[in-house]
């Protein structure tokens, strides 16, 4: 009978102890990887936010493009960085999502008119770029990035966080 209850505490012991040896530590340097990854995303949305309020404001006041600058800041940041590589997948829906379009919509909806009243009535000014700053440091983009967060350490404890391997 006491063999009997030493085998069955062993097994379980041994259980246990596998049970915890299969999961992934958790390093330190990947942690502040992901905290760097995380950064990049914040910067991308910046940038995106910035890129889409260019384009709404030259709708807005018929700008012709005959010439203009493309700006690839986002897109260097998707290549350099693999961002597309974990959140931009069908297994994850929340950045091809509405969560993520909703937000942008909601802040270019935001109406940003300039205090100083223009000396020329045909200039059109704006305040983009105040605009994505105020965004960049808003609350609503950093509870997406906490959402995101969440899906990194998810990610990152099943072996699946392929970006962490992008940052250095």
């Amino acid at each position: 009978m006491n063999y009997k209850y030493t085998l069955v505490c062993l097994l379980l012991l041994l259980g246990l102890i596998y049970c915890t040896s299969s999961k992934k530590p958790i390093n330190k340097q990947d942690l502040r990887k992901i905290e760097l990854l995380l950064s990049k995303h914040k910067k991308y949305a910046f940038i995106d936010l910035y890129r889409k309020e260019i384009q709404q404001e030259e709708k807005k006041y018929h700008i012709k493009k005959c010439d203009s600058l493309f700006d690839l800041s986002s897109t260097e940041l998707v290549q350099e960085n693999c961002l597309f590589m974990d959140f931009y997948s069908e297994d994850h829906s929340s950045y091809i999502d509405q969560n993520y379009q909703s937000m942008i919509n909601k802040w270019l909806k935001k109406d940003y008119p300039p205090s100083i009243p223009a000396d020329n009535p045909n200039i059109k000014m704006t305040m983009t770029f105040k605009k994505a700053l105020d965004f960049y440091e808003s609350a609503d983009l950093d509870k997406y990035i906490d959402s995101l967060r969440v899906v990194c350490h998810r990610k990152y404890k099943e072996n699946k966080l392929e970006s962490i391997n992008c940052i250095n």
